[in-house]
C-alpha cells in the first residue's frame, strides 16, 4: 500500500511540474531552411540521374573502347619501330656499314 501511495505522489508531482510549461516553438526561418535542406536533397538526386541515361553509358563506353584501340595500335607502331631499327643494325652490322646510312 506504501508503495502504491508513493507511486501516485511521484505521478502528481511530475505532472504538477509540467503545468507550468509553454509549448515549444521553432527557431527563426526553421521552416526555410528545412525546404532549403529537402529543395538540396531533390537536385543532388537530379544531377546523379543525367549520369545513368543511356545515351551517356554508350557514349562513355565509347570513349573507353577508342581510348582503349589507340593504346594499343600505339603500342604496335613503337614494336615496329624498334623491329625495323634492330634489323637495320643487324645488316649494318654484317655488311661493316655505319648504321644510319640506311634509310629506309
Amino acid at each position: 500500500m506504501e508503495s502504491n501511495e508513493r507511486i501516485n505522489s511521484e505521478i502528481d508531482k511530475t505532472l504538477r511540474s509540467l503545468d507550468g510549461l509553454e509549448r515549444a516553438s521553432p527557431r527563426p526561418f526553421f521552416h526555410t531552411r528545412v525546404q532549403a535542406r529537402l529543395e538540396g536533397r531533390r537536385s543532388a538526386t537530379a544531377a546523379k540521374n543525367w549520369t545513368f541515361r543511356p545515351a551517356w553509358v554508350v557514349a562513355s563506353l565509347g570513349l573507353v573502347f577508342a581510348l582503349n584501340v589507340s593504346a594499343v595500335l600505339m603500342y604496335q607502331h613503337q614494336a615496329s619501330t624498334y623491329e625495323q631499327q634492330q634489323t637495320t643494325e643487324t645488316v649494318a652490322d654484317e655488311w661493316g656499314i655505319d648504321p644510319l646510312s640506311l634509310d629506309w
